[in-house]
């Protein structure tokens, strides 16, 4: 009794010490997941109003890395997802646009895209895919296996290929419907055609003189913060941010072998030649794990690679050498044996599925008369080709190259006598003369960084983080240490630093980090480098006029400008032709050819639409300028005007209007015409911090 009568008088003690654990653990688990109650759930996109879900996309990226390994690609995980990300948001707003138009296919549309008379597609898909002739057949096959023996596990793989064949023929015919609608919306007039033909139709031969804006010293010219925030004003929505920036300022170091590492890299390498000439084979490098060997057999005429055919045709059996170094990569090579020996074998290859009793038969037809093309059309043939050429030497060919050297000409025959069920025929038509054949070794070794090396680099950087704190000493006393800080700015859609792999961490800690923070050292051996960030500024709406980068750009345009007005005050009226302005200009006279349709002209020193314009009015002779270009102030002269062009033709001028300025040249902006004024909202760094 009285342990509960002082339980009853702690009771509200008690309610307050659970409700605290309580909450310590709701918020607890909040920040540690980052994804749970108020958070992002499963949702690692939203764009507009439609999600992307984790499962979804990861089942993508699952796809593409395994599209990545198959084609032998290396690429860096957060720039595949982002890709993947990217395609997925592509997607979402394709389908809605599809929604929105009310567009769909009829069942008797895709009946008849896949099974009718518009199948022809359909089904070459399917017979490079399955082997099956048709999708007809496909379809008959997967719903009616007792009718061609198939158990309940074949029909099932079929019928699945079938479905997911549906859906990519309906994708394919919501697409088509949808680039037949979109391909009215922007079209050429007889207007449109004629003036797209006028501004292509005369070239104007024209010289030229410049004085380049180069030639002026900065120094002489001040731009006010006023007239950088007016001129960002002219044009602010070219910097309209679709998602929250941080500008950054990194540092990045590679983790490459010093110079003392590289000396002893080579006395390795002469160290390793050494041995292989002392020993047999390549027993020479077998306690050198760091050498890599590649045992080869080669026609000597076949190696294409200079240094190692000059190597394989004068070395002796037992001379190594190096013949190849690349930076840090060093390619040794061992002569093994020498022999002369039949390489190139042409014939026939046909490989069966069945028993051995349909093996037996279809050797017996070939050697009665029956062509290898007559055998394509048998459904037990998988692969059949005819007059083929292989190498005897080749290793993939041990296994046969004995019966291929020893079987007579002309006559079909089985190796795999001894085969159950399914087998290959081959026919030897002819044998090449024997020929000079080497057997080597490569051996490939690259000079890596030594542990001092790396721990000297690290220690060198974090050294320099204990030292500098914050942004603005982070990024003012770089050079003083040896450093470079490069300025940059990312974003949760910003897969990787400048190109450089593995770099995601330093991403996701700036998008988290306050401005003038400077983050932990990032990297390691695995990743290659060692780099370190400091937030110099975060941006949610528009890149600022203050933006050092931007306004840097800005400043160095309005420099120009006040260049330009100098110079064009200076030389205005002050000569009559070419020669005289170049004299003033202290330049020389140059030439080239402008047309009104290429804003760019390819020369250099002539470049801009208002050079352009104001040449494609000039008539001969005329002198225009000076003028403001890219690059410099410019005086030129038409020489001539060539109007030699082909005829005026509609139809011709209107095709070319829909590829540069109608619906084929926005077919190629249409992500961003759907995308619009919609928000994306990458959550990607709340999945992916490594």
């Amino acid at each position: 009794m009285a342990t509960l009568e002082k339980i009853r008088s702690k009771s509200v003690f008690l309610l307050v010490v659970i409700g605290v654990a309580l909450l310590a653990f709701i918020i607890g688990d909040f920040f540690t997941s980052g994804r749970t109650l108020f958070g992002t759930g499963t949702t690692i996109a939203k764009v507009g109003n439609q999600k992307i879900d984790i499962q979804e996309f990861q089942r993508r990226v699952e796809q593409a890395n395994q599209q990545a390994q198959n084609s032998g690609q290396k690429i860096d995980q957060a720039v595949l997802q982002q890709q993947v990300l990217n395609s997925l948001v592509n997607e979402k707003l394709f389908k809605q646009e599809l929604e929105d138009l009310a567009l769909v296919v009829t069942d008797s549309e895709l009946s008849d895209a896949m099974l009718g008379s518009g199948s022809a597609y359909v089904d070459r898909m399917v017979q490079s895919q399955t082997g099956i002739e048709s999708a007809a057949t496909l379809h008959d096959m997967a719903f009616n296996p007792v009718k061609y023996g198939l158990d309940q596990s074949q029909a099932a793989q079929l019928q699945g290929f079938w479905m997911m064949l549906e859906t990519q023929v309906e994708q394919s015919l919501l697409q088509q419907k949808f680039q037949n609608l979109f391909g009215g919306t922007l079209v050429a007039n007889q207007l449109d055609a004629k003036a797209l033909y006028d501004e292509n139709a005369s070239t104007a031969h024209v010289a030229y003189v410049q004085k380049p804006f180069s030639a002026l010293s900065n120094d002489n010219y001040v731009v006010t913060e006023d007239e950088v925030r007016k001129e960002w004003e002219k044009n602010k929505e070219m910097y309209r941010l679709p998602e929250e920036v941080r500008s950054i300022s990194y540092i990045n170091i590679d983790i490459a072998p010093s110079p003392e590492d590289v000396v002893a890299a080579e006395q390795r390498v002469e160290s390793a030649i050494a041995a292989l000439r002392e020993k047999e084979g390549v027993e020479g490098v077998a306690d050198m794990t760091d050498f890599v060997v590649n045992r080869q057999k080669s026609a000597l005429g076949s190696i294409r690679d200079n240094q190692l055919k000059r190597f394989a045709d004068t070395a002796s059996v037992g001379e190594a050498a190096l013949v190849s170094r690349v930076g840090n990569d060093f390619v040794l090579a061992k002569m093994i044996g020498r022999s002369n020996e039949v390489d190139s074998i042409n014939l026939d290859y046909i490989a069966v599925a069945g028993d051995a009793a349909m093996l037996d038969s279809l050797v017996n037809a070939l050697n009665n008369g029956a062509s290898v093309a007559e055998l394509k059309n048998n459904p037990n043939v998988q692969n059949a080709q005819d007059s083929m050429w292989v190498s005897a030497i080749d290793p993939q060919m041990s296994a046969l190259k004995d019966v291929l050297l020893s079987q007579n000409t002309g006559v079909y025959f089985t190796p795999d006598t001894a085969a159950t069920q399914g087998g290959r025929i081959f026919r030897v038509n002819r044998r090449k003369a024997p020929v000079s054949v080497v057997d080597y070794a490569l051996i490939d070794f690259t000079a890596e960084p030594s542990n001092a090396t790396v721990n000297q680099l690290q220690s060198k950087l974090q050294t320099y983080l204990n030292a500098n704190k914050t942004a603005k000493e982070f990024v003012e006393n770089a050079a003083e240490a040896g450093f470079n800080a490069f300025p940059t700015q990312v974003s949760a859609s910003t897969p990787e630093i400048n190109r450089i792999p593995e770099t995601r961490n330093t991403i996701s800690w700036a998008m988290n980090a306050k401005k003038g923070e400077v983050s932990p050292l990032f990297g390691d051996e695995t990743s290659g480098h060692f780099m370190a960030a400091a937030v110099t500024n975060i941006y949610d709406d528009y890149t600022p006029a203050t933006d050092a980068q931007l306004k840097a750009m800005l400043t160095n345009k309005l420099i120009n400008d006040k260049k330009a007005a100098d110079l064009i005050g200076q030389y205005q009226g002050k000569a009559n032709d070419l020669a005289g302005y170049a004299s003033l200009m202290d330049s020389k006279i140059d030439s080239t050819y402008i047309n009104f349709g290429v804003l760019t002209p390819y020369n250099p020193g002539v470049a801009g639409a208002d050079i352009t314009a104001k040449a494609s009015l000039a008539k001969a002779g005329e002198l225009v300028g000076p003028a403001q270009g890219a690059s410099g102030v410019m005086v030129l002269q038409v020489i001539n005007v060539d109007d030699q062009g082909r005829p005026y033709n509609f139809d011709e001028s209107a095709n070319n209007y829909l590829r540069t300025r109608g619906v084929g040249f926005l077919g190629n902006q249409m992500e961003l015409i759907l995308l619009g004024n919609k928000n994306v909202k990458n959550n990607i760094l709340k999945f992916y911090r490594d």
